[in-house]
């Protein structure tokens, strides 16, 4: 009777065996390395962390071949400096400086270090530019990073980069709802006040604790299934969201939710100027953000996105492949738009510079 059961056991345990040597001889991983480690794989990007999450991973650097929706390929050299952070300026220069805050768009994976939309700010409006992404994080984790750094950069101004799967990452019952903005991972959620770490899966979350922590062929099995699940995602809560608009109950209750971080940030950083921006253009989103805003004494970009697709609409080549994120070029036209806007809301802060010697933004 026991034979069935020490079969599957058996092949499970070749399979992870075999899953790990395939790594080592592939990405150099060392055979015993968890993925809590900082360097459990350096072809990943990310690392799982205690308090976040996960985390983008310090030391991060990989040269990749990328393709743009059009078919266009292109080299990617990517990286990630001191704590993570995708750009990490000069904290001495005496330039005004910019936090940039966000989630994968801010991350940037589709595009090469110089690519991204804040290296055209940087480049634009001659600023020291301090950039943190990670893919999948809500506005809580986003906080939490602001919260560890903004004390070692004391920032001119603030740059948020919003994402509509803000509101359902920052609900545990919108993302277990959903199957297009949920990877699956613990994560810190802002409940009745406090921080409250939860996997958003049902019967598989306590299996895949236990992968994230033991396994790396099962979290990569877990891992395959949700990306399928977000390509091909049937009816999802995302769904009802845009035929509800916001009068859909659980939206109302994230966008509650969503407020309160954005306001303990406005705590956070008293004076220092915040403007926000969202990636993708949709309702109820938009108008959640613009509201939300408003009431902490943020400025919102509302035409970002919009612009980014109406390019796209006229037949520019400005998404990756994946059709979700930016290109080379749509990160040089979201950069630019940025740049435009901030130099007209703080003029003194970022001069215009000269004709003559203003900086090429071709690519």
């Amino acid at each position: 009777m026991m034979l069935p059961i020490l079969s599957v056991v058996f092949v499970l345990a070749a399979a992870e065996v075999v899953f790990r040597l395939y790594q080592r001889w592939d990405y150099g991983i060392p055979i015993r390395a968890s993925l809590e480690q900082e360097d459990w794989n350096p072809a990943w990007s990310l690392v799982l962390d205690d308090t976040l999450g996960w985390r983008a991973r310090a030391g991060y650097y990989d040269e990749v071949t990328e393709t743009t929706s059009h078919g266009k390929r292109y080299p990617v050299t990517r990286s990630q400096h001191d704590y993570g952070f995708r750009m990490f300026g000069d904290l001495r220069s005496g330039k005004p400086t910019i936090l940039v805050i966000g989630d994968s768009f801010t991350q940037a994976s589709q595009v090469s270090d110089g690519d991204t939309y804040f290296a055209i700010i940087k480049r634009e409006l001659n600023a020291e530019i301090f950039a943190y992404g990670a893919g999948g994080f809500g506005t809580l984790q986003e906080y939490m990073i602001l919260d560890r750094y903004v004390d070692m950069i004391h920032p001119s101004l603030i740059l948020w980069q919003f994402c509509l799967n803000d509101f359902i990452n920052n609900d545990p019952a919108l993302e277990m709802a959903s199957s297009m903005n949920n990877n699956g991972w613990r994560r810190p959620y802002w409940v009745d006040g406090r921080i409250e770490y939860l996997l958003p899966k049902t019967w598989t979350g306590s299996l895949r604790m236990w992968a994230q922590r033991y396994s790396r062929f099962f979290h990569w099995t877990f891992s395959r299934w949700d990306r399928l699940l977000a390509m091909h995602p049937g009816k999802t809560v995302e769904d009802d969201i845009a035929k509800e608009g916001l009068s859909h109950k659980g939206f109302q209750h994230a966008m509650r939710v969503t407020g309160e971080l954005v306001r303990k940030t406005r705590l956070r950083v008293g004076d220092v100027p915040i403007v926000a921006f969202s990636c993708w253009k949709a309702e109820p989103y938009d108008t959640a953000f613009k509201m939300i805003s408003d009431q902490s004494d943020i400025v919102f970009f509302p035409d970002i996105a919009g612009e980014v697709r109406a390019a796209y609409e006229r037949g520019e080549d400005v998404f990756h492949i994946d059709m979700g994120h930016w290109s080379v070029e749509g990160h040089r036209l979201a950069g630019l738009l940025i740049s435009d806007h901030l130099r007209t809301l703080f003029p003194k802060l970022f001069q215009r510079p000269p004709a003559s010697s203003a900086p090429s933004t071709s690519h």
